[in-house]
């Protein structure tokens, strides 16, 4: 039988996956964190077969948890189940060690499906995720690629603060949204145009269209 940490921050979400985890004849151990340092913290004590972590944790992020443990002897394998479904995120999850990436709105049955395929040592990537990925690279290879290089270099909190400003807000707006004072918004959205190399919103949105995360329309 096999262990699974179960990380995330919506206690309903967590206990609730656990629940129906719990059925599942796979696992006799099912074990929950709240956060980044309690998963580190439960990884170090002891040894999981599988880990569930959403990557927008309150302290440290699912991909610094990814970064530090992933590709360690004895870790587990590592699928990351979160409210986003972009591909950008999934291919940065891939390349940080994870072994599978969906989005929260994947039906238990496929979840479940999804784990054993993880489990027996193969890649999972939902299928629309996998789509988009796919045709994106198909599309515009270089110039993706490209694209892509740069939002992976963004923070959690600093593609939180792309989002809002793609959806129209202003720095008043995104401090609202994030819970932060707008001076500390103002410097957020600063450091997310020097890392995308946009000088205008139009840019950034021209650019957010070319990566595939912007609808055009």
């Amino acid at each position: 039988m096999k262990r699974l940490l179960i990380v995330d921050d919506h206690p309903v979400f967590r206990n609730g996956l656990r629940l129906a985890l719990e059925d599942a004849p796979e696992y006799d151990g099912i074990v929950e964190a709240g956060s980044g340092a309690e998963a580190l913290a439960e990884l170090e004590s002891g040894y999981f077969d599988m880990a569930i972590i959403d990557v927008g944790l309150p302290d440290i992020s699912g991909f610094d948890i990814l970064e530090a443990r992933a590709r360690e002897a004895g870790s587990p394998r590592f699928f990351v189940l979160t409210m986003s479904a972009d591909p950008s995120l999934a291919r940065k999850a891939l390349r940080y060690g994870a072994s599978g990436f969906a989005s929260k709105n994947l039906a238990l049955g496929t979840l479940l499906l999804a784990l054993r395929l993880v489990d027996s040592g193969e890649l999972y990537v939902e299928g629309e995720i996998l789509r988009d990925i796919l045709t994106a690279e198909l599309r515009f290879p270089r110039a993706r690629s490209e694209q892509y290089g740069k939002l992976e270099k963004l923070t959690e909190r600093e593609r939180a603060v792309l989002d809002a400003l793609l959806e129209g807000c202003n720095a008043k707006e995104v401090a609202g949204r994030l819970g932060v004072s707008q001076r500390t918004a103002e410097n957020y959205q600063s450091a997310v145009y020097a890392k995308l190399g946009a000088r205008t919103a139009v840019e950034l949105v021209r650019m957010a269209i070319s990566a595939g995360i912007c609808p055009a329309g």
